[in-house]
């Protein structure tokens, strides 16, 4: 589950709590080989010794900036990273530890364990993303020239990281509704207007979003949450995803699943 919003604010925390940037590898313990990555299995104890220089990210990928490597973290659904201290006693679904040389640890813990570790001398693998819908980049008229060329509908496009990258369902059935677009228009048809419309509600939606950190839909282990275990407040201010009933008309909500997801959406404020 974890979209930009969740991404950013982990990197955020990681960045603000002081106790990773400047601090060396001394040692990393894999518990499960299926989430470190096979081309990278071979070489991630060259991560061992290096020192953390930047945490970055891109679209939902987390990046550790090493000395002259780059780890990188995908979360996929259910992954989590944990900031831990030393001696920590481990848990059922934790699959990988990093020690750090000041006592503390980076757990990653992943109850369906579909996320992946990478350790690359460059990121030219992720070349293939399209533009981080949080960075300077990411600007109208580029994002219109995407639409205007695509026949895709419309919640199909969003989701696709290829052509702008970091949204997932939730956030683009959220991002739908407040620009009052429907989710099965096609992309192309859009107008100048309506596409202004989507591109502002876009940085809308993920802003509010990072205020609350992240969206947590259960207090399950699953869901998400931040380095330090507790729970974003997102959740209780989705307007459409997973709800009963639309919060402006109060027409009930249609469900139907677009492409493998579930989406929400309301027929009458969202036009076709």
């Amino acid at each position: 589950m974890p979209e930009i919003v969740e991404v950013e604010t982990i990197k955020n925390d990681l960045i603000r709590s002081n106790k990773i940037l400047g601090h060396k590898i001394v040692n990393s313990t894999i518990l499960s080989k299926s989430i470190v990555d096979k081309s990278a299995f071979k070489d991630f104890h060259k991560i061992k010794n290096k020192t953390i220089k930047r945490i970055d990210r891109i679209g939902k990928y987390l990046i550790f900036e090493l000395d002259d490597l780059f780890m990188i973290v995908h979360l996929k659904m259910t992954g989590h990273i944990f900031l831990k201290d030393k001696n920590y006693e481990l848990q059922k679904h934790d699959h990988l530890v990093i020690n750090l040389d000041n006592g503390k640890e980076l757990v990653y813990n992943d109850t369906r364990k579909f996320g992946k570790f990478y350790v690359k001398k460059d990121l030219s693998f992720l070349d293939v993303l399209g533009v981080d819908v949080l960075s300077k980049e990411f600007k109208f008229q580029d994002f219109y020239e995407i639409l205007k060329t695509k026949r895709k509908k419309i919640k199909t496009l969003l989701m696709d990281q290829r052509l702008v990258a970091g949204l997932g369902n939730i956030y683009v059935d959220e991002v739908l509704f407040h620009a009052k677009i429907h989710p099965l228009k096609q992309a192309l048809s859009l107008t100048c207007l309506e596409a202004k419309k989507l591109y502002l509600s876009i940085i809308a939606v993920i802003k509010k979003a990072l205020k609350y950190r992240g969206t947590s839909l259960g207090k399950n282990k699953s869901n998400y949450s931040s380095i330090y275990e507790d729970f974003g407040f997102n959740q209780n201010h989705l307007l459409v995803h997973g709800k009963d009933k639309c919060p402006k008309c109060r027409r009930k909500v249609v469900k139907l699943k677009i492409n493998g997801r579930t989406s929400y959406f309301c027929r009458h404020c969202q036009i076709a």
